[in-house]
């Protein structure tokens, strides 16, 4: 986890940013596994010109598995170099990816000194993204600015302790700094296809949740998870019930019988 580094002047300046060890860890990663990904290009292009259409199919879905694996593993290594968060005296520096299409950071980054003057409030939400079966709860802290402008700090998962970037706590130093209140708008549905594709919300994604009703979500959640489980354990038990059932009786040596029946002796030369 990134401590703040806090430095001697008046007031005191806190930079948040991830720690070399986690930048050379990301390098390492990516450094082990490029051999690999670049060699599916030629491993592809042997089964192709040979007509091993099968093996071809299968090796490009690898790929694409691959593929995404290695973008998700330089999205991160990209972040965790190029993030930062600077709380100077009068203004605040950020470096921080730009979150309009979704909470999954890619390339695309921001890059704005901030005159504490000119943040107008610092809000938090949770909003809530997928069904009743997995729901995923994030919490993003965002920057309101005088003239209009809305930066989003990041996402938090309020079940993972270990942040780098704890973005409830800078939106807490930030409005600290600034003069202002953190404001929290409770919690929200988000649909995550509009997320991802940068759809405005509607003004019903924007009502924040009473408590019957996240409870009401986490009721179907258990119910559901403990759907999937049931369902899981009793195919199994089909599946071994079936495999008993129709095994053949000739395949299982009976050990009891060999061993009392005597062996046919030699027949004599004549």
């Amino acid at each position: 986890m990134a401590e703040p580094v806090q430095t001697a002047s008046s007031p005191p300046e806190k930079t948040w940013r991830a720690s070399g060890g986690r930048r050379v860890t990301l390098s390492f990663i990516f450094m082990i596994l490029l051999p690999f990904y670049v060699s599916i290009g030629p491993m592809l292009y042997q089964r192709v010109s040979r007509g091993l259409w099968l093996d071809a199919v299968t090796l490009a879905v690898f790929g694409l598995a691959f593929s995404l694996l290695m973008l998700l593993v330089l999205a991160q290594l990209v972040h965790s170099i190029r993030s930062r968060v600077d709380l100077g005296p009068s203004s605040v520096k950020v470096v921080l990816p730009a979150l309009k299409r979704g909470p999954i950071p890619l390339f695309r980054f921001n890059n704005r000194d901030i005159p504490y003057a000119d943040i107008a409030g610092v809000d938090t939400r949770t909003e809530v993204y997928g069904g009743s079966l997995a729901p995923v709860l994030l919490k993003s802290t965002r920057l309101t600015l005088t003239n209009g402008d809305r930066l989003v700090l990041g996402y938090t998962d309020s079940n993972d302790t270990d942040d780098i970037f704890p973005y409830p706590q800078i939106g807490a130093e930030i409005a600290a700094f600034s003069g202002k209140t953190v404001v929290d708008h409770g919690v929200v549905k988000r649909s995550i296809q509009k997320r991802v594709l940068g759809v405005s919300s509607a003004a019903d994604e924007n009502q924040p949740l009473t408590t019957g009703e996240m409870a009401a979500i986490n009721t179907s959640h258990r119910r559901n998870v403990l759907g999937v489980v049931i369902g899981l354990v009793l195919l199994v038990a089909v599946g071994i019930t079936i495999d008993f059932a129709t095994a053949s009786r000739t395949s299982f040596v009976d050990l009891a019988g060999s061993a009392s029946t005597p062996a046919p002796a030699p027949a004599k030369k004549k």
